[in-house]
C-alpha cells in the first residue's frame, strides 16, 4: 500500500488498471489489486476465516454500538473503532478448536473505557419484560450525568433491541420492554456507561439470562 499527495495525474479514486485509488482518514491511499491464488487454503486461514465471520455476527448488527463504544481505544492508532473491536474479538471471545469454533458471549464487548463499569449487575424476567439492575455506589462522580447504554439479544434469532439514551446510571435499574412473545426467553445483555459531556466510555459489562420455563 502506498499513499501520495498527487500523483502523476493527480488523486484518484476506483480501479485503474491492477491499482485501486482510495481514502483512508483523509489520506489518499493506493494499493495493488489482490491476486488469485491457486493453491488451497491452510487449516490456519480455514480457521481465521471462521473466527472473522464469527466475530462479525456479534459485531455487525451493533455496529453503531460498537464505533462508539471502541472509539477511545482506536484514538490515535492506524485502525478504526470497528477494526480494533473485530480484532479483539477474534483473539479473546472465540472458543474451541477448528473446525469446532464457537462464538462466546461472555467475553465479548460492546465498549471500553476509563469509567467505572457496571457493578452487581443483574437481569431478570418479569412479567412486563426484563429488569436489569446495577449498582450505585461507584466512586465516579457524578452518576447523574452518565448514560446507560444496554445491548439485548435474544438466542436463536437474529433479534437485537438497544438503547443508547435516555437511562440515568444514577437510577441504578431499567425495565426492558419487549413483545409478550419474547418474554422469557434466553438472552445475552451488555451494560455500559458514558459520560454525558465528555463521551468518556466504561468498559461494558455482560449477564446471561437463561430461559425461564
Amino acid at each position: 500500500m502506498a499513499t501520495f499527495k498527487n500523483g502523476a495525474n493527480g488523486s484518484f479514486s476506483g480501479k485503474v488498471g491492477s491499482v485501486v485509488g482510495y481514502q483512508w482518514r483523509g489520506i489518499n491511499v493506493m494499493r495493488s489489486l489482490p491476486k488469485k491464488s491457486t493453491k488451497p487454503r491452510s487449516e490456519k486461514q480455514l480457521a481465521n476465516e471462521m473466527r472473522m465471520k464469527l466475530a462479525m455476527s456479534f459485531l455487525s448488527p451493533i455496529t453503531e454500538v460498537i464505533r462508539a463504544g471502541f472509539q477511545q481505544a482506536a484514538d490515535g492508532l492506524p485502525m478504526t473503532p470497528f477494526n480494533m473491536a473485530l480484532s479483539y474479538h477474534k483473539k479473546n471471545a472465540i472458543g474451541g478448536v477448528y473446525p469446532e469454533l464457537y462464538f462466546d458471549y461472555g467475553h465479548a464487548k460492546i465498549s471500553t473505557g476509563s469509567l467505572t463499569p457496571a457493578e452487581s449487575l443483574i437481569a431478570e424476567w418479569t412479567d412486563e419484560g426484563l429488569s436489569i439492575s446495577w449498582d450505585t455506589s461507584s466512586k465516579d462522580r457524578l452518576l447523574n450525568d452518565q448514560n446507560t447504554i444496554i445491548v439485548l439479544h435474544l438466542v436463536g434469532t437474529n433479534n437485537w433491541d438497544v438503547r443508547t439514551s435516555g437511562i440515568i446510571r444514577g437510577v441504578g435499574h431499567y425495565l426492558f420492554p419487549l413483545p409478550p412473545k419474547f418474554i422469557g426467553t434466553e438472552v445475552h445483555i451488555y451494560v455500559a456507561f458514558n459520560e454525558t459531556l465528555s463521551g468518556v466510555m466504561s468498559e461494558s459489562r455482560y449477564v446471561h439470562v437463561r430461559a425461564t420455563g
